[in-house]
């Protein structure tokens, strides 16, 4: 409807600050939308370009116990770094307390069922191994377990695993077999002094204090369902009148809460390299002109607009009318395999990544990009409305007061799957200004 206003274009108009915006506008003498709302000598100009400032903000750490799920692996490529990532947790009683003694044990095994989630190559060979935790997990004065967070274990795995993993097949697992004296000794124990082994505590503090499970030189993390009918230690064992008929007992995760994901990043050969662990924010003319969104990497990306001030010598009288957010994500840095996060929220924050609260857009609902997912041409968007954000931006007149935008993923992909956002700043040279905005100003001279 504007473009019915635009008589003439304006070809000359820049500021000195640090952003170029390019201007097509026209003098309004006829508006279709009345005289009463736009005076006859009102100008509305389109500003196609506001210069954002990206950084990339490194987070101290991210609660990732009791979300249900074990990510296990590692990952490593040129713009994340290599990535592990171990999965701790704690199992409980067996499920069927009192055995007669005639029985013969058979096996004791791990299973791990894939939850669906992965990233990395699923055609290579995946390596587990399994460890024995030294003392149990405890939070303490602690409400969560983090992804820095780490818990003593044997230096000697129990068992290892060595094969491929489908993790979109539903009925797909894993399966590790561990050493024959752990079920002897649980057997023996259900048997003959049942009270040893009844509880989770008693298990837990007599048995086993809980396992860790790491990948080895993968290429490949896999997410794993972390609950009691999908990580278990399930024992086989016979009745010594009926070998044919197999008999288990499953000793399962009971205390959801205090399976957590520690990860360990490695970026000495990511774009990161060289920079100091110590620093909280990072220009992107230091990292190629790059910017990453990878919360359990303990990664985020920040925006602000140092020159929005320059907005207010378009007209003694001015308002934004619209502002509109676009967030093109690198090219190549996602796939089918590899997707996007389905929704990035962008959110208003103070200090260096205080949250203050998601960003409204005009009709006051939070906003999550609306992604526009195009992965034959690369054309894949973000798009945000932050006109409110602006207006309210240019109101505060101490630079102290004001806020920034960061880019964050919402639960539960936030701290449970190593999804991200890679995205450029406006001085690359390949696909330049990657986070822009288009604005609708009117001017009364």
């Amino acid at each position: 409807m504007f473009e019915q206003l635009f008589t003439k274009r304006i070809y000359g108009l820049a500021f000195v600050g640090s952003f170029m915006i390019w201007l097509y506008a026209c003098k309004n003498d006829t508006s279709a939308l009345g005289g009463d709302f736009f005076p006859s000598h009102t100008n509305v100009l389109q500003v196609d370009t506001l210069t954002p400032f990206v950084q990339t903000v490194f987070l101290d750490s991210i609660p990732t116990s009791g979300t249900g799920v074990s990510l296990v692996g590692a990952y490593a490529d040129s713009l994340s770094g290599a990535i592990e990532s171990y999965s701790y947790f704690t199992i409980g009683a067996p499920a069927v307390k009192s055995i007669t003694n005639k029985v013969v044990f058979d096996s004791l095994c791990l299973v791990l069922k894939p939850n669906g989630y992965y990233v990395g190559d699923t055609n290579s060979m995946f390596h587990l191994q399994v460890f024995a935790l030294t003392r149990p997990l405890d939070l303490g004065n602690l409400n969560a377990f983090y992804n820095t967070t780490l818990f003593p274990y044997q230096n000697t795995p129990l068992a290892s695993w060595a094969g491929k993993v489908y993790p979109n097949r539903s009925r797909d697992s894993v399966l590790i077999r561990l050493p024959d004296q752990l079920g002897v000794q649980w057997l023996d124990a259900i048997i003959n002094n049942p009270s040893s082994i009844s509880s989770d505590n008693a298990f837990i503090n007599n048995y086993l204090p809980g396992l860790m499970i790491r990948g080895g030189s993968n290429q490949l993390i896999v997410g794993f369902a972390a609950k009691d009918s999908s990580t278990f230690i399930r024992m086989y064992y016979h009745n010594q009148t009926d070998a044919k008929t197999p008999l288990y007992n499953d000793f399962q995760i009971t205390q959801t809460g205090l399976q957590y994901n520690h990860v360990d990043v490695d970026k000495r050969a990511s774009i990161f390299a060289g920079i100091d662990s110590q620093h909280k924010l990072l220009n992107s003319n230091k990292t190629q002109h790059i910017s990453i969104l990878q919360p359990l990497a303990g990664t985020a990306i920040r925006i602000s607009f140092p020159g929005i001030d320059n907005l207010k010598q378009i007209g003694t009288y001015s308002r934004i009318l619209s502002a509109k957010l676009v967030v093109k994500p690198l090219r190549g840095s996602y796939s089918p395999n590899n997707p996007l996060p389905s929704m990035v929220t962008l959110t208003e924050v103070s200090d260096y990544y205080t949250i203050r609260d998601s960003l409204f857009n005009s009709s006051g609902n939070y906003q999550h990009g609306d992604l526009v997912q195009d992965f034959a041409f690369g054309n894949s968007y973000y798009t945000y409305d932050i006109t409110p954000y602006l207006v309210n931006t240019l109101n505060v007149t101490n630079l102290n007061l004001r806020t920034n935008l960061m880019l964050m993923i919402p639960r539960p992909a936030y701290n449970s799957t190593f999804q991200r956002l890679v995205v450029y700043d406006h001085q690359s040279a390949i696909d330049p200004m990657q986070v822009s905005i288009q604005m609708l100003i009117y001017t009364i001279p």
